[in-house]
């Protein structure tokens, strides 16, 4: 879809939608006119971002489907109105966007929401409108934003991390921990500066590493509230 002149994408969107130009210009509040010209490669009429963004918005109700056609469309939009140099650098996915295990882990944890409960949560997250697009693989998140999001959702932080790819899976059994268990990361907690020097002392450097590195890892992880 990324690769579509912008005039047949619209097309295309409005047609998996099941509606006609004089419906779909009917709820965009516009004429019929306008919007067979804006389906109209050979009018030269380019459409706003807030039109296209109404495009999407009316022919499709799922939010991560929504996303995925409004990056799409302003994608198109782009290469039209700038230099054929900067158009070939543009890419229907940006580098930032999240692993798709990340991905699919949001949509299942987001499952059920109604879009209103998912607006609400991403304002109190101030993701700024990019919750929806990281769900759709169209954003990406910073690793306290990973953090925020997964205490939000109620879910493990340490597994958020692992699949944002901010933590190494192998860490993954070291830093969970079962109920009435004590996890690894407790049990570093009060380790003090002299007890870690009188370890080095002890352990090879390999185990010395690994245990600087949960304890890094534990700093990342942060605690759940």
């Amino acid at each position: 879809m990324a690769e579509t002149a912008l005039w047949n994408l619209i097309r295309e969107v409005r047609t998996r939608a099941g509606l006609n130009p004089r419906e779909l210009a009917r709820q965009l509040k516009m004429s019929p006119a306008h919007l067979y010209q804006i389906e109209d490669e050979q009018s030269g009429a380019l459409p706003s971002d807030e039109t296209l963004r109404a495009i999407a918005r009316v022919c499709c109700a799922d939010l991560q489907e929504r996303a995925a056609v409004t990056h799409s469309l302003l994608l198109a939009r782009a290469r039209l109105i700038v230099s054929p140099e900067v158009a070939a650098h543009l890419s229907p996915r940006g580098e930032e966007n999240m692993p798709e295990e990340f991905q699919r882990r949001v949509q299942a944890d987001l499952k059920g929401r109604s879009e209103t409960e998912i607006r609400f949560l991403d304002a109190q997250l101030g993701f700024n409108g990019r919750l929806g697009l990281v769900a759709a693989g169209l954003a990406g998140l910073t690793k306290s934003e990973v953090r925020a999001l997964a205490v939000a959702l109620d879910q493990p932080v340490e597994d958020y991390l692992v699949a944002a790819g901010y933590l190494p899976d192998w860490m993954l059994p070291l830093v969970r921990k079962e109920e009435g268990e004590v996890g690894l990361f407790d049990a570093l907690r009060n380790i003090s500066g002299k007890a870690l020097g009188e370890l080095a002392s002890v352990l090879p450097p390999a185990w010395m590493k690994l245990v600087q590195g949960l304890q890094a890892a534990k700093i990342e992880v942060g605690e759940k509230k």
